[in-house]
């Protein structure tokens, strides 16, 4: 019982902070589509995406291997080694950051906004270990705090920027460079990180250590990274910028299971590392699992359910088509959210092969199907692909896994729960009587959940054991 209390505690906490760094860009979308053009769009993810391959790669995935060995070290003088082999990492990344100057001052989009390329890339690496550092000290309201000082601050420079000072994307830099500021300030404040700033605390051993376990890591970062943004490049490629911006709109949609899986996976990191290897480990997980499939198929049936005449009123006309892409892109994320949850053994264990090997063969996946369909069925293909990759990666993960811990999954309820998600999304492309969609949509997800009926009385009794619990301790 403890250790589901701690993951609802933990999840709970993350969410908090989540909530609203995560789910901003989707929320102001309405501002954003209305403020940049498609064009506009189109550079901003690419610059984003360029950002997100380049950091795993130039840092040596400095942030995973902080965060397992600060998790590790909670009580341990060493913590402070953890943290500045870290940041020296960064700033080594940064420097060869600097090597391909030369490139992007002749590349479009990153030759009109070098400066805040560089700005973002760095406060980006910084943030990105001081947070894993705090949270795998088991700080974890430093690191909500974090998150939300980072929100509240975005929102309001995004306001001030693109709104009243009409600064277009420029603005929508500087806001994120400023609202990084005031994430690095809240983390060394709130999250005590000036006790261990001490760079008598480098070890190069402890380095060697750290590289040992994260540098394996990189390629499976690139493979997630082709598998998730990759498809951008080429549909800059073969259909420029105006495509990847209504992609990138499209890609905001799914980014709502994303988020819920990113508090959920932030909480079951931690109680993996701290469960893996006890008994009643397998029931653990595969409740667990259980009950994520259950939430991830809802919101994704809720999600198709309102698809249309939300994309009607939420962004602008010339947005508006990006709604064709997003079933696909939807169940991508389910599949992504899967393959998630079982890398967490790879973490848990230290037995990192696996997880790029598996990755590979998704990455492998995505690019063909991005080079053969994308020029034919345009960026469909792209949504297309993100799916199958995502799928291929995690049913190899699952056999894969076998090795670390032997997990039954409950093959029947899954497979007739993707069905009938299958079946809404014919239903959107295919029903134009409103009153008809609106029938039939909600059956199928009644039925899904009478097909999880399982994994929802699981929840119900465990929510009313917890009741029970808090009101005897009350008493």
């Amino acid at each position: 019982m403890n250790q589901y209390k701690s993951l609802i505690k933990n999840s709970f906490l993350f969410a908090i902070g989540s909530i609203g760094s995560k789910a901003i860009s989707f929320f102001m979308l309405p501002l954003y589509t209305r403020m940049l053009t498609t064009s506009d769009y189109g550079q901003l993810d690419v610059l984003q995406t360029t950002i997100s391959l380049l950091i795993p790669l130039i840092t040596f995935q400095a942030v995973e291997a902080v965060f397992r060995y600060s998790v590790d070290m909670r009580e341990n003088k060493s913590a402070s080694s953890v943290l500045m082999n870290g940041i020296l990492l960064c700033l080594f990344g940064m420097l060869i950051s600097l090597l391909l100057f030369p490139v992007f001052t002749r590349i479009e989009p990153f030759s009109s906004y070098l400066l805040f390329f560089y700005l973002i890339l760095f406060f980006s690496m910084l943030n990105g270990v001081l947070k894993q550092f705090v949270r795998g000290l088991g700080k974890i309201k430093a690191f909500v705090a974090s998150d939300l000082a980072y929100t509240a601050s975005f929102v309001t420079f995004n306001i001030i920027f693109l709104v009243y000072l009409k600064m277009g994307l420029r603005g929508y830099f500087l806001s994120m460079v400023l609202a990084h500021l005031i994430n690095t300030f809240i983390l060394l404040v709130f999250g005590n990180v000036f006790k261990y700033l001490n760079f008598k605390s480098f070890s190069k051993s402890f380095m060697k250590s750290m590289l040992a376990y994260s540098v394996p890591l990189i390629p499976n970062s690139i493979m997630w990274w082709i598998i998730g943004v990759s498809d951008r490049y080429m549909l800059t490629y073969f259909l420029g910028f105006d495509a990847v911006g209504l992609y990138a709109v499209s890609h905001k949609f799914p980014s709502l299971l994303a988020l819920l899986n990113g508090i959920f996976l932030r909480a079951w990191q931690l109680s993996a590392m701290q469960e893996y290897g006890k008994e009643g480990y397998e029931d653990f997980y595969k409740n667990i699992f259980g009950v994520l499939s259950l939430l991830l198929f809802l919101v994704t049936g809720l999600i198709l359910l309102i698809l249309k005449p939300l994309m009607s009123v939420f962004v602008a006309d010339t947005f508006y088509e990006s709604w064709k892409y997003i079933p696909f892109l939807l169940i991508g994320n389910v599949f992504q959210a899967f393959s998630s949850f079982f890398e967490t053994n790879y973490t848990a264990s230290k037995k990192t092969k696996g997880a790029f090997t598996t990755s590979v063969y998704g990455a492998i996946v995505n690019v063909g199907i991005n080079l053969l369909l994308i020029p034919i069925w345009g960026i469909q293909a792209a949504a297309f692909s993100t799916m199958l990759a995502y799928l291929t990666m995690w049913l190899l993960r699952i056999f894969d896994t076998k090795k670390f811990v032997k997990i039954k999954i409950d093959w029947k309820n899954l497979i007739l729960s993707i069905i009938l998600i299958g079946i809404q999304i014919v239903g959107l492309y295919t029903i134009t009587n409103i009153i008809t969609f609106f029938i039939v949509e909600p059956i199928l997800i009644l039925a899904m959940l009478f097909i999880q009926r399982k994994y929802i009385k699981q929840v119900y009794n465990f929510g009313m054991n917890l009741l029970k619990e808090l009101r005897t301790s009350a008493n």
